[in-house]
C-alpha cells in the first residue's frame, strides 16, 4: 500500500506525457529553483490532505495546485490557454494507478511577488485515491 507515492506518481507522470511535453512548457516541482531564463513555466504542488476510510478501503484525498507563470506583459489570455491545456491533462480523469481527479478551478494571482516580470495563476484540481 503506497497510497502517497502512487497518487503522486500519477500526477507527476502527466507532465512527462507527450500531451504535456508537446506544449513546450517546462514543469517543475514546487520546491525547485527555476532557471532565471524561463519566462513561461508551471510549478506542480501535490497536496495529500486527508486520509479516507470507506467500505474496507483506505485512501487519501487532497488537491494539486499547478502554479502557472507567463510573461507579465501578455495579460491573462496565455494563462487561460495553459489552464485549458491543464484541463485536458488533469480534469475529471482516472489515472494509471487509480487516482481520480475532479473539476478544476483557476485563481488569477496577478504579478508574481518574487519576479514582477511574471504573471501568475493557480490552477487547482481535487483528487482521491483508494487502494
Amino acid at each position: 500500500m503506497a497510497k502517497y507515492v502512487d497518487s503522486q506518481r500519477d500526477i507527476e507522470a502527466l507532465f512527462a506525457s507527450s500531451t504535456w511535453t508537446s506544449l513546450n512548457i517546462s514543469a517543475y516541482p514546487v520546491n525547485y529553483q527555476i532557471p532565471s531564463t524561463d519566462t513561461e513555466f508551471v510549478k506542480v504542488e501535490y497536496l495529500p490532505l486527508k486520509t479516507d476510510q470507506s467500505y474496507s478501503r483506505s485512501g487519501i484525498s487532497g488537491f494539486v495546485i499547478v502554479q502557472i507563470y507567463v510573461p507579465a506583459d501578455q495579460g491573462s489570455k496565455r494563462l487561460m490557454e495553459i489552464a485549458d491545456s491543464l484541463d485536458t491533462l488533469l480534469e475529471n480523469k482516472t489515472l494509471t494507478n487509480g487516482t481520480k481527479t475532479a473539476a478544476s478551478r483557476l485563481n488569477i494571482m496577478g504579478p508574481d511577488s518574487d519576479n514582477p516580470s511574471l504573471f501568475r495563476g493557480d490552477y487547482e484540481v481535487d483528487f482521491k485515491f483508494f487502494n
